[in-house]
């Protein structure tokens, strides 16, 4: 036993060599910078081995590094799960999602997620930034995208597609009118990345020049718009399914276009190890299997 590391060191070791960055690896151990480098140092000194190759902008193991953290990285993980049986604490497991989609389908069903899994917490990190979760941003991420995004492990999660919705109140003040003359009345909500013109010409339909057209870029917005009874929006399934199933909104044509994007679970590979992350996983599939 005398010849195994103190197990702070180990620890700094393995942060540095996952994050590949000293600052980074500070920040989650919560210590300083300075701290983190004498930590390394103080391995390589007792190893009598250099474990990283450093520059002014990048951090990388080498090959001695590698092959020390390929054996360490298991030993940890089979630790920290021994130990997790014997603490009460609860785990955070953080999902970086577009706001749009963390408004409208995971933060409904937080309550029952929190309810059947008491010990596991997930904190929502809402951005249209592309996070590296490899680099330790993020435990998950969902994104929407047209190509398959780069990760450690990553899943096709939904298809989508575009229909027109409205709020029935709104459609009650234009009166009970058949599909072309709704759309010569209506005022038209647009997603400036996704226009009508596309779902305009399955249904063919025209659009007057002379029409309210608003212009949304923010998803959330548009539907907000919607609900606010300005107008007839394009919305994406996978965000107004609660809303129609609530009543909130009414969908006004069974014609639909499929969007040319389709959502992306992402996991960092500490992510598909763990236990908590992985129920946090098969909760996220759970949520779409209906759409």
């Amino acid at each position: 036993m005398r010849n195994i590391p103190p197990i702070h060191l180990i620890v700094a070791f393995d942060a540095v060599a996952r994050r590949q960055s000293f600052n980074q690896a500070a920040d989650e151990l919560n210590i300083s910078y300075s701290a983190v480098s004498h930590r390394i140092r103080d391995l390589e000194r007792l190893l009598g081995t250099k474990l990283f190759n450093r520059t002014t902008r990048v951090v990388s193991l080498s090959a001695e590094g590698a092959y020390l953290h390929q054996q360490v990285r298991s030993l940890l993980e089979n630790l920290e799960a021994v130990f997790s049986g014997f603490t009460h604490g609860r785990d955070i497991v953080r999902i970086s999602t577009l706001p749009s989609f963390g408004r409208f389908r995971l933060v409904p069903a937080l309550t029952e997620f929190h309810r059947t899994h008491p010990s596991v917490s997930i904190a929502l990190m809402p951005t249209t930034r592309t996070v590296n979760i490899n680099q330790g941003e993020a435990d998950i991420a969902i994104r929407f995208s047209k190509n398959t995004p780069e990760a450690f492990y990553c899943e096709r999660l939904l298809e989508d597609e575009w229909f027109p919705v409205a709020a029935p109140r709104y459609l009650q003040q234009l009166g009970n009118r058949s599909l072309p003359e709704l759309f010569k009345r209506a005022d038209i909500l647009s997603h400036s990345r996704q226009p009508w013109d596309p779902w305009l010409k399955v249904a063919k339909l025209n659009i007057s020049p002379t029409q309210r057209n608003m212009v949304y870029s923010d998803t959330g917005f548009l539907i907000d718009a919607a609900l606010n009874l300005q107008g007839v929006a394009l919305g994406r399934r996978s965000l107004v399914k609660g809303l129609l199933q609530s009543g909130n909104l009414v969908r006004i044509s069974e014609i639909s276009i499929p969007s040319a994007q389709a959502y992306f679970l992402l996991a960092s590979e500490r992510a598909i190890i763990s236990p908590h992350a992985r129920k946090v996983i098969e909760w996220l599939r759970s949520l779409v299997v209906e759409g």
